[in-house]
């Protein structure tokens, strides 16, 4: 790798509520083990160190980093990885995107452009860039650190505010959230042929 371009680090984002979905999403089960563990592999070979993002209530046996910042949302997982690590990149994965696969982080890592501040997919159905299934680089660690100060939670402006590299996904179903029952179950039902 160039020497010039960061290190690439996993995050699984997982210190969310799960109120909508009544237990915690991170340990639901799609593909015959645990999203964390499953979203964990599958980072893996794509990045130096992989880790969950967890609130301080949480526990798991995988790495993981707890969340430093009193703020709901995803922007205090992520501010807590560049808090553990400002050099590296970070490769942002939300634990709710059941169909999230090794071609779509194959497609990031491989487009994903280190001179840009994010590397992020276009959302096609909504017309936006998606915060949570992409890279971010160091670089955008201070525009990051503003909006926090400036009580503003959502990674979404911030990327809509900075240069990013902004990707067609290869395949859009891997953007689908699941946070109800009923999403996990059809979720479920659509891997059903995907199943090990």
């Amino acid at each position: 790798m160039n020497e010039n371009i960061p290190a690439l680090n996993g995050l699984i984002l997982s210190g969310g509520k799960s109120s909508r979905m009544g237990r915690e999403k991170r340990l639901l089960e799609y593909h015959g083990k645990t999203q964390e563990q499953y979203l964990f592999d599958l980072l893996k070979p794509f990045c130096a160190e992989v880790f969950v993002s967890v609130n301080s209530t949480q526990q798991t046996d995988l790495k993981a980093i707890v969340d430093a910042f009193e703020v709901d949302g995803p922007m205090a997982g992520i501010l807590s990885a560049f808090s553990k690590n400002a050099e590296t990149a970070w490769l942002i994965v939300a634990c709710d995107m059941p169909f999230v696969d090794k071609q779509t982080i194959n497609y990031l890592v491989q487009h994903r452009n280190p001179q840009k501040m994010a590397t992020v997919f276009r959302n096609p159905v909504e017309n936006f860039p998606e915060p949570l299934l992409a890279i971010y680089e160091p670089s955008i660690l201070p525009l990051l650190k503003e909006a926090m100060a400036n009580s503003e939670k959502s990674p979404r402006k911030v990327i809509q505010k900075t240069e990013t590299e902004l990707l067609e996904i290869p395949d859009v179903k891997a953007l689908e959230n699941a946070n109800e029952p009923k999403d996990f179950i059809k979720a479920k039902l659509d891997l059903g042929d995907k199943q090990p």
